[in-house]
């Protein structure tokens, strides 16, 4: 009866667990992802055979997924099947304690990272930390993550790889509103690009993005191989006719591209006499002479032509025509190459040379092409047209010249091509997809510099230069040249002694001097001269970089701008300091002289003055430079103290006859008989009419006839002026010399059947002449002023100058004006120079009154102040190649190899944007993205963690289980592969049931109630026999 007693006991205590167990099902029947428990009994030891009651044997959570309930809640993730949450709960202590969780109901902890509603951080595989300079390739040096000023969304692609997830996201600034077009004075022919058609080849190099990063998500295993752009040239034929048929208005060259015809009409072009000489000097004389090829004159020998004439103006402009024609072809050349780079979207046209063989007018398929202005390579015809999008072909059909008087008369140039599209695979197919969207939305710096704006108007000059350019692998800006310190100083290079307008010298200096160490401008820039100007633009290896030009004109003291016998006192101020250098010129001035003098009181300076000194460069053709080591500001002031000696000047006017035109009239004889012939000879050329037999007419008549001879010979036009004189007679009156040359030419007029009678003698004239005896003998250098005609004629004159070659210098400054080179000439006579009169169309009239007048002045003393001169850029034709935008493409990484982390989801943390927010989504493999002005970044990957035995798992309470020995250590799958995912947006449902928890409450209180009366009749036995006892 004991045991009875103590057997119904058990029983109570284990359904009383039971019961237990139960209501905690019921109390959390809407726990999210709640598994219900349940209990196992157990009977006991047994005596006899007999068992002692029941005990609670385990009770277990059963490990069943409970259904998903869409909430649309962004950050509710329900588990799919097996599998739990990874959370930490870090302490203040710093320690952190690991726990697993069905519970998925999720948000964005303050700290920005994934947490549970405890604020327990959720764990997974975290997106790595961003390498600025491997993931972030950004045309902004001072940008380093999206901020709100790249409004332009480029592309966006989430790779998955095999172990890691990848995600390229390509943004740009608003390129539509900082593109211009590019300045055609400037680039005209070397690729110039409008605003409209720098944009549409953006729009297809993003379109060629795109379709690479598609390619890539949908294949990461792809091998990697980069695209090849085509680079083809044409040519149009170099010569005359028939080997080129252009050369004036109506004629025309094409060429046909992807079935596009461009075509160009002859630009009608007028040369300056500055372009002819440019010409000129540029054609070669070897292996082919291209000046006698054009059947061209020397420019020099053209602008000292007469022009007196109507057959000399004329002979001179067909000289200037030649030119005028060339001008035409190239300027044809250049316009087709611009219509190219403008409307054939995705190609970029300039003009060519072969750099292996740069006179040659045959396309060479191994040749070396390159972009060129120069007016001699231009005008061989080589335009280079090169695809912008690697990869994408393009093709020529045509290329042709057409007469303007025959459109089926055409000369058909050459095409070919020296690298062919080819279309590569991959990632680097991609990045260089990316590299050619990044070029045409932000571009190669340019910086122009114009002739005025090298030089102004200022003389030859001393160049130094450097530039301050960021550097990528240093990650900031630095001086190049310079002197390999850190932090590093700049070393200009030298550019010394530059001809004014002179810009191949100084390209020739910054694309081939080079420093003993450290970075080179050829690492950054290169210098073109294009259509007469400097551009200094970085080269494709830095496209992106942008560099601070520091173009300076060196503190220069020239020599050669000294005059002889006199003499000067230099001085050098220095703070409080003078440095006084006191000289006399000579004839030829002593400059090694000169300069020893001034570095030697320098080096008496710099020795009393460690720390201060100066330092004078090695003479360079007579210049040479002072700068101050330190930096220190110095003046220089250079003055007269011995006044030169000007040359001396008597002269004799020797007055000349002036010129009569001759004047007559020539009256026909009456009566008028038959078969007599009537006339005058003017010139050596009869005008006349003879009558016939019975002749019926008036001497009017005769005289009509005759005058119209006259009038309609263009040998007579602007020479003689014929007009009826009353009834039968011509007066001729002479307007014009015949011949200016040669004064003593007369008209010789003559009279046949009539009489000639002249009212004015015609007198041929002799010039005036002004002698002017010049002693140069000791003279120092002097500007001479001749005023002739009211203008006044400057020459310089040399050390030991001679009257030729003043003379010379004098005529050769009016040949330059037209007015006065027609009319007056500058000639030696033995010692003498002389001015004298030319005959010009009226033959001699003298000086006029006018006397021509010879000054001297000295000429203005140097300017050595030492100062430094900053050119400044010109703003108005630099910018960038492309648009001028910013481009950046941000590459992150998830590795699924990794240890767990927390996943951080706020974009500023994770260095993407500045943006802290953005739209929440996980996908059915875990996959965290947040979404942020439409693009979409993979932020880190949920992991389900799963074990090998899930009942060995302990209930912590707050949802959360413990991982113990008998649950096993935890396991990850890469991408949670052996998993059956996640579903966003949606809740698990508590597993307990409340209707079978109901139905065991029932049974378990039946069970309690019937132990209860096996304790109760236990009880009454016990009773029973108690009372029998009694």
């Amino acid at each position: 009866m004991i045991g009875a007693l103590w057997t119904g006991i058990s029983g109570l205590s284990a359904h009383q667990t039971a019961l237990d167990n139960e209501s905690n099902n019921i109390a959390n029947v809407n726990t999210i992802g709640y598994k219900a428990s349940r209990i196992s009994f157990a009977d006991q030891i047994y005596q006899g055979k007999i068992g002692k009651g029941s005990y609670v044997q385990d009770a277990e959570k059963v490990f069943t997924t409970g259904g998903s309930k869409i909430t649309g809640v962004e950050y509710d993730v329900a588990l799919q099947g097996d599998g739990f949450f990874t959370v930490i709960n870090k302490n203040t202590l710093g320690t952190a304690e690991t726990f697993y969780t069905r519970a998925g109901n999720l948000r964005m902890g303050q700290s920005g990272t994934l947490q549970n509603a405890d604020g327990y951080e959720v764990q997974g595989w975290a997106m790595s930390s961003i390498d600025q300079k491997n993931d972030v390739k950004t045309t902004n040096q001072n940008a380093s993550r999206f901020t709100d000023a790249y409004v332009k969304n480029l592309g966006n692609g989430i790779i998955r790889h095999k172990d890691y997830i990848e995600t390229i996201a390509a943004k740009a600034t608003n390129y539509n509103e900082s593109a211009k077009s590019d300045p055609v004075s400037v680039f005209s022919g070397a690729g110039g690009k409008t605003k409209a058609a720098k944009l549409k080849d953006i729009d297809l190099a993003l379109t060629n993005y795109n379709e690479w990063l598609q390619k890539y998500k949908d294949d990461p295993s792809l091998p990697s191989k980069g695209s090849t752009s085509q680079v083809s040239q044409a040519n149009f034929k170099t010569g005359v006719p028939p080997t080129s048929i252009i050369g004036k208005g109506g004629d025309s060259i094409e060429m046909v591209i992807n079935g596009n015809s461009y075509t160009q009409e002859f630009v009608v072009t007028k040369t300056t006499p500055a372009w002819r000489d440019e010409l000129w000097n540029a054609l070669p004389v070897t292996p082919v002479d291209e000046r006698a090829l054009y059947d061209l004159k020397d420019p020099a020998l053209i602008e000292i032509m007469p022009t007196t004439t109507e057959a000399e103006r004329s002979l001179k402009d067909q000289e200037i025509a030649k030119y005028d024609k060339l001008a035409g072809k190239i300027n044809t050349y250049k316009a087709l190459s611009d219509t190219i780079s403008n409307k054939e979207t995705g190609v970029v046209a300039y003009m060519a040379k072969d750099r292996t063989n740069p006179t040659s007018d045959v396309l060479n398929p191994n040749g070396m092409y390159e972009q060129t202005t120069n007016l001699a390579d231009m005008l061989r015809g080589v335009i280079q047209i090169k695809s912008l999008v690697p990869g994408k072909e393009f093709k020529i059909t045509q290329v042709a010249e057409y007469s303007g008087e025959n459109d089926k008369f055409s000369v058909k140039g050459t095409f070919q091509s020296t690298s062919v599209a080819s279309m590569g695979s991959g990632k680097q197919a991609l990045e260089e997809a990316r590299d050619a969207l990044s070029k045409l939305v932000n571009g190669n710096q340019r910086s122009v510099y114009t002739t005025q704006d090298l030089y102004g108007a200022a003389n030859n000059k001393t160049f130094s230069f450097s530039i301050n350019v960021f550097d990528k692998d240093l990650g900031y800006v630095i001086p190049v040249p310079n002197d390999g310190a850190v932090p590093p100083k700049a070393v200009p290079i030298e550019i010394g002694n530059v001809n004014t307008g002179d810009i191949n010298t100084i390209v020739d200096a910054i694309n081939n001097i080079r420093t003993s160490s450290g970075p080179q401008l050829g690492d950054y820039i290169v210098a073109k001269n294009i259509n007469g100007n400097l551009v200094l633009e970085t080269n494709d290896a830095n496209y992106d970089v942008e560099f601070d030009a520091k173009l300076e004109t060196d503190p220069t003291v020239d020599l050669n701008e000294l005059v002889n016998n006199a003499g000067y006192t230099y001085d050098i101020r220095v703070g409080t300091n003078t440095i006084s250098t006191t000289f006399a010129t000579a004839t030829p001035v002593d400059k090694n002289a000169i300069y020893t003098a001034i570095s030697t009181n320098v080096a008496a300076y710099n020795a009393a003055n460690p720390g201060r000194e100066l330092v004078v460069s090695p003479i360079n053709n007579g210049v040479f430079t002072i700068t101050s080591a330190d930096g220190e500001r110095i003046e220089g002031d250079l003055r007269i103290n011995v006044a030169p000696t000007q040359p001396t000047s008597t002269s004799v006017n020797n007055a000349g006859t002036n010129t009569v035109m001759e004047q007559g009239v020539y009256n026909i004889a009456t009566p008028i008989a038959d078969n007599t012939t009537y006339g005058v000879t003017i010139n050596g050329t009869n005008y006349s009419f003879t009558t016939g037999t019975g002749y019926t007419g008036t001497e009017s008549d005769i005289r009509n006839n005759i005058l119209a001879q006259i009038k309609n010979d263009p040998a007579l036009k602007d020479i003689v002026n014929a007009t009826a004189n009353g009834t039968g007679g011509i007066s001729i009156n002479q307007t014009r010399v015949v011949d200016s040359n040669n004064t003593a030419t007369s008209l010789g007029i003559t009279g046949t059947g009539g009489t000639y009678a002249a009212s004015q003698a015609y007198v041929a004239g002799n010039p005036e002449v002004q002698v002017f005896t010049v002693d140069f003998t000791n003279a120092s250098r002097s500007e001479i002023v001749l005023t002739l005609a009211g203008s006044n004629i400057s020459i310089k004159t040399e050390e030991n100058e001679t009257p030729s070659s003043a003379a010379t210098k004098l005529q050769d400054e009016i040949n330059k004006n037209p007015n006065l080179r027609n009319r007056y000439e500058v000639v030696v006579n033995g010692a003498d120079i002389e001015v004298r009169e030319k005959a010009g169309v009226t033959g001699y009239t003298g000086f006029g009154g006018n006397i021509p007048s010879i000054t001297f002045n000295d000429l203005e003393v140097p300017v050595w102040d030492l100062k430094e001169g900053f050119v400044e850029v010109n703003s108005e034709y630099s910018g960038r190649r492309g648009a001028g935008g910013e481009f950046m493409e941000i590459t992150t990484r998830v590795d699924q190899s990794s240890t767990q982390a927390s996943l951080q989801l706020r974009l500023d943390v994770l260095n993407i944007s500045d943006s802290k927010f953005g739209g929440f989504k996980v996908d059915d493999t875990g996959l965290v993205t947040i979404t942020e002005g439409g693009v979409e970044y993979a932020v880190g990957q949920v992991s389900i963690a799963r074990f090998t035995n899930n009942r060995g798992l302990e209930a912590v309470g707050n949802n959360n289980f413990r991982a113990t020995q008998d649950s096993g250590n935890v396991i990850y799958s890469t991408n949670n592969n052996n998993t059956n995912g996640v579903k966003g947006q949606a809740l698990e449902l508590s597993k307990a049931d409340l209707s079978e928890s109901l139905v065991n409450l029932m049974v378990f209180q039946r069970a309690f109630e019937a132990n209860a009366k096996s304790i109760t009749t236990s009880d009454e036995l016990l009773s029973t026999l108690i009372n029998l006892k009694r």
